[in-house]
């Protein structure tokens, strides 16, 4: 996540996934805040009004939810701390301490802190919002500046393993090598293998504007009843998210 995406439709689409999937529990969003970079135009899907049929289609869909991100827009900087403030999601709370510092060791303290945020609110959701996702399998040979764009396995497991969390929503950046669908079906498989007996995977697409995906890893005694609700989320003519399903469904 970087500051200058705060308020775009990507952040419209993971509140309204996680508003649906879980309107009474505690959701704590772990940011993973990243230095802002200026290389591109990403962040321009602004929910804001003067952004007519963007805006409309959000308001159609959650009518305060938009007026707040349109509020977002009004102020002088975008930055992650409005959500907070403008209270977008009622039962939110959020760690937002960068991803990078000073110090060979900054990373493993930061999962330490955020680690202890989530136990002190006692959050049954923990949401992941890095830059791109989840670790390549070149992770080690990119710098630290760059693997500050991604959760490891290692942070994934840490979160998921936590007493008070029963669901784990990591979002997922597409790349251009493989399908979206292959991509989705190929981090299914990946995690039903990690977490085999202990995790129901589910995999939800944001299809608009800019798509992308969310891994959720749900305890096993946990179930998502809200799945088919969301999927009735329309913008415009299509559905706002769609549930990766089986090949034979």
């Amino acid at each position: 996540m970087q500051n200058r995406y705060s308020g775009d439709m990507g952040d419209f689409g993971k509140f309204l996934l996680l508003k649906h999937l879980f309107p009474t529990e505690s959701i704590a969003t772990i940011w993973y805040l990243y230095p802002d970079e200026t290389h591109n135009n990403d962040g321009s899907h602004k929910v804001v009004e003067g952004n007519t049929n963007l805006y409309c289609h959000c308001h159609s869909l959650d009518p305060q939810m938009s007026e707040l991100f349109h509020q977002i827009h009004q102020r002088d900087s975008r930055h992650i701390d409005l959500f907070e403030e403008l209270c977008v999601l009622e039962n939110g709370h959020y760690f937002t301490e960068s991803i990078l510092g000073e110090g060979a060791g900054y990373r493993s303290q930061w999962m330490e802190r955020a680690i202890e945020f989530i136990r002190s609110i006692s959050c049954s959701v923990v949401c992941l919002d890095p830059d791109n996702g989840i670790e390549p399998s070149s992770m080690s040979k990119l710098s630290i500046l760059k693997q500050g764009k991604y959760a490891t396995y290692i942070e994934i497991e840490s979160f998921f393993t936590l007493e008070c969390v029963n669901h784990l929503v990591i979002y997922q950046h597409f790349h251009r090598q493989q399908s979206h669908e292959a991509q989705m079906r190929e981090a299914k498989g990946k995690f039903e293998r990690l977490y085999e007996g202990r995790a129901v995977v589910t995999i939800i697409r944001h299809n608009p504007v800019q798509a992308r995906f969310y891994i959720v890893l749900s305890k096993q005694t946990e179930i998502l009843e809200s799945l088919r609700s969301l999927e009735n989320c329309m913008y415009g003519p299509r559905a706002f998210f769609s549930v990766l399903r089986a090949m034979n469904e």
